[in-house]
């Protein structure tokens, strides 16, 4: 029973000084917002490097050198590049040491499907008879051999199997449709056998002089590593044995993004941590004038047998129903603007040639649950000390001087 009045007080607290807790709630709700957003980004980010490289399913790539940092763009954001390479190098590096399978794919930039729709494709050569990284993602089974003019399409082509497309004059059918990955390098990608793009270069017509890529030509070698053999170590032999070529361990390309990450959440994890630090210290500027105001109240409360513990969660429960309230609304108004502006982050993220995949809901919900702990944190570690200070107040003193 003297629980549930300590609450009842508490509320009446809350509704008397209504303009100062509106605020308090709006403080919180701000930082709330800022790190829901904040933390959703970067899980966006890290989710959508850690799903860009283990969907390529190699542990290195080896482009010519001075390459490097566009070929990063184009697996990381799908960023349509055009180098080459001759695919010699593939056999050079098919000799190095711990080098367990290889495949190559060639980067022949933007197409336009005037068949499906306005939207661009980013075309791809690569190599069926040793593709690790393209089939395993077909969405289902066909249940037949890929054809010469048979192409495979990314989720976001508006083009099911047995569709026509033309591509410089070269009539193409959709074989199949890979997986849904939100990666613009698998999704907005149209993977032709790459003996069929050579000899679509070499029709030679009007239409294909775009293609400036020759027979012979490619962009990557994907390479598999013998088990046991490191990525970094696979680099330095196949750089020590390959002239003219760099060899990029993935895990490496992950540790970039890492520090791409860095860079362009850095100045906000500070911003939130300082709004964090605020609000506590908000919390409990707040709180010591509340107790001081109350001092006759607490008094009469302790003298007519609350005692120090009652008083003590008295103070915290304010503390922490406010904080809590504005943890609430600051998640739903950060869901709100992530979700109203996603194309436009997306794009600002492929401007600084950042991956990302919109998180699922469980993550959603984590990153909610984080939000909103650290909200009532927020309440309860800028009232301790004004809980402490009017639990340890001494009644008659607090009534006397309360007057």
């Amino acid at each position: 029973m003297r629980g549930i009045s300590l609450l009842y007080i508490a509320s009446r607290n809350i509704v008397r000084k209504w303009y100062r807790a509106i605020a308090l709630v709006l403080a919180v709700a701000i930082a709330s917002g800022a790190l829901f957003f904040g933390v959703l980004m970067m899980e966006s980010v890290r989710k959508g490097a850690e799903l860009s490289i283990s969907m390529l399913g190699a542990d290195v790539m080896v482009v010519p050198v001075g390459y490097e940092a566009q070929a990063k763009a184009t697996l990381l954001a799908g960023e349509p590049s055009k180098f080459y390479m001759s695919r010699s190098i593939e056999d050079e590096v098919k000799k190095v040491p711990g080098v367990a399978h290889t495949s190559v794919q060639v980067f022949a930039g933007a197409v336009e499907l005037p068949e499906i729709g306005p939207e661009k494709g980013f075309l791809v050569g690569f190599d069926p008879g040793t593709d690790f990284t393209v089939m395993k993602w077909l969405d289902g089974s066909t249940g037949e051999r890929l054809d010469k003019d048979n192409v495979l399409v990314g989720h976001a082509i508006a083009a099911s199997p047995g569709t026509k497309i033309h591509i410089y004059g070269h009539e193409l059918t959709v074989w199949g449709k890979l997986r849904e990955t939100g990666i613009k390098y698998f999704d907005h990608s149209i993977f032709v056998p790459i003996d069929t793009l050579y000899s679509m270069v070499e029709e030679g017509s009007a239409q294909n002089r775009a293609l400036d890529v020759k027979r012979g030509d490619i962009s990557v070698v994907l390479v598999k590593a013998e088990k046991g053999v490191r990525p970094d170590v696979l680099e330095v032999r196949i750089e020590g044995r390959v002239p003219g070529v760099i060899a990029l361990p993935m895990p490496r390309v992950l540790s970039t993004v890492g520090t791409q990450m860095a860079v362009l959440f850095g100045s906000f994890t500070i911003l939130i941590a300082v709004l964090w630090v605020a609000n506590a210290l908000m919390v409990g500027a707040m709180f010591a004038t509340i107790v001081s105001e109350r001092r006759k109240e607490l008094g009469i409360l302790r003298a007519v047998g609350a005692n120090r513990r009652h008083v003590f969660g008295l103070i915290l429960a304010e503390a922490a129903f406010l904080t809590a309230l504005g943890g609430v609304l600051g998640i739903a108004a950060g869901a709100t603007l992530f979700y109203a502006y996603k194309g436009m982050l997306a794009g600002s993220l492929l401007a600084f040639k950042v991956p990302y995949i919109w998180p699922s809901s469980v993550h959603v919900l984590l990153i909610s649950v984080f939000t909103f702990l650290s909200a009532l944190a927020m309440g309860i570690v800028g009232a301790l000390y004004p809980a402490y200070t009017s639990a340890k107040l001494d009644p008659y003193n607090a009534i006397r001087t309360g007057e």
